[in-house]
């Protein structure tokens, strides 16, 4: 058999090398809109108003930009649509940001918001951040705008007068945006520079932490994040869970089960290390096992910290798509406030393929193993909490 030619693998390995990069800007393997009309999408104001985007386009240019506080693209771009805006409002276009689920959770601390109400705090903390001009709306709760638009980190879309999609790009790209409107709207003379805006400057984010501590675990690159959704959406979870898996956990129903548990900053939510320490506890499936089923952390430093406390969970004889209940007991405190609270999350293994990644050491389902965690009161190996 012939082999192939050695200029045909590399042209491969380049397609795969583009594929795994262009990740970033992919939401839910979705496919962005770019043509055709829009769909009736609703969403909310920044007061939490209910608007139809459709009706809210209709009669106007209407640039939409989705993003959120966690994509440092985002960060990085939004300044581009705020340059247009300057130009381009004097001659009746409209602009306005989506804020979607979050494409980095954990950077900068930041979870995921379960409800309405807390995902319109982070569309207030994006607004005094970033300093924007154009308006801002949140999507709903199921994500029917991001899916709809098949927006992914950062799309942009520019929208006509009678609802049509005239643009739709993946990535928030500035020259393209403006192509787009000199060419629909018209050319202006002198265009704004990002340099002209006074806007806030905007660091880069922080590496996230990915170590092995008394409090937390050190994970491998390659985790997939698993669906969990909690048990009471609309109360006030002051600490949110994550979960991440072994991809062969999903693949064979025996691997390392990832459980973190993060103070929500947009809470302002700590831990109060003066009282009892958070406990969790599994329910499961019958024939399932974990290790440990249950474990308390460890306490943290100080009198109150807002490290996360995580931890690994050995889980053998699991089917694909099983679920399982979690507990956790804890002190839910802010600056107001410390109630001793218990909580519950429904976990079911599969990926929540939500678009999002777990910043700088989490790329995907690629696989390998790390270093367990040891840590407080239980089975475990490592580190980190137990």
């Amino acid at each position: 058999m012939q082999k192939p030619h050695p200029s045909l693998f590399f042209l491969f390995l380049q397609l795969v090398v583009l594929f795994f990069l262009s990740g970033e800007s992919r939401g839910q393997g979705d496919v962005v809109l770019s043509s055709g009309t829009i769909p009736d999408l609703n969403g909310f104001t920044s007061e939490g108003k209910p608007v139809n985007l459709k009706e809210y386009a209709k009669g106007h240019y209407t640039v939409i930009a989705a993003g959120c506080l966690t994509c440092p693209e985002f960060r990085r771009g939004y300044a581009e649509v705020e340059a247009a805006l300057a130009d381009y409002s004097p001659l009746d276009v409209q602009f306005l940001y989506v804020y979607k689920s979050l494409r980095h959770p954990e950077l900068e601390g930041m979870v995921e918001p379960q409800n309405l109400q807390e995902r319109l705090l982070h569309v207030a903390k994006a607004k005094e951040t970033l300093g924007t001009k154009a308006p801002w709306f949140a999507d709903s709760m199921d994500d029917s705008i991001r899916d709809a638009l098949g927006a992914g980190a950062n799309s942009i879309y520019l929208i006509s007068p009678k609802s049509k999609v005239l643009l739709g790009l993946s990535r928030l790209n500035g020259d393209t945006l403006r192509d787009a409107l000199e060419t629909h709207v018209g050319p202006v003379e002198n265009p704004t520079s990002v340099s002209d805006l006074d806007l806030p400057r905007v660091g880069r984010p922080e590496q996230m932490t990915n170590i092995d501590s008394d409090v937390r675990v050190e994970r491998p690159e390659g985790m997939v994040i698993i669906r969990s959704t909690p048990s009471a959406s609309e109360e006030t979870y002051y600490v949110k869970l994550r979960v991440e898996a072994e991809p062969a956990l999903l693949e064979t129903g025996k691997g390392r089960l990832f459980l973190g548990f993060y103070p929500d900053p947009i809470l302002g939510a700590h831990w109060n290390n003066l009282t009892k320490p958070m406990k969790y506890s599994l329910t499961l499936p019958t024939g399932v096992t974990a290790t440990p089923q249950e474990a308390s952390a460890v306490r943290g430093e100080g009198d109150y910290d807002s490290e996360p406390r995580q931890f690994w969970v050995e889980i053998d004889s699991a089917k694909p798509s099983d679920k399982f209940k979690l507990a956790f007991h804890y002190y839910g405190c802010t600056e107001e406030v410390c109630l001793a609270l218990t909580h519950g999350y429904d976990i079911e293994l599969v990926a929540a393929d939500d678009g999002s990644r777990t910043y700088g050491f989490n790329r995907g389902q690629k696989g390998g193993k790390g270093k367990g965690g040891k840590g407080g009161k239980g089975k475990g190996k490592g580190k980190g909490n137990r």
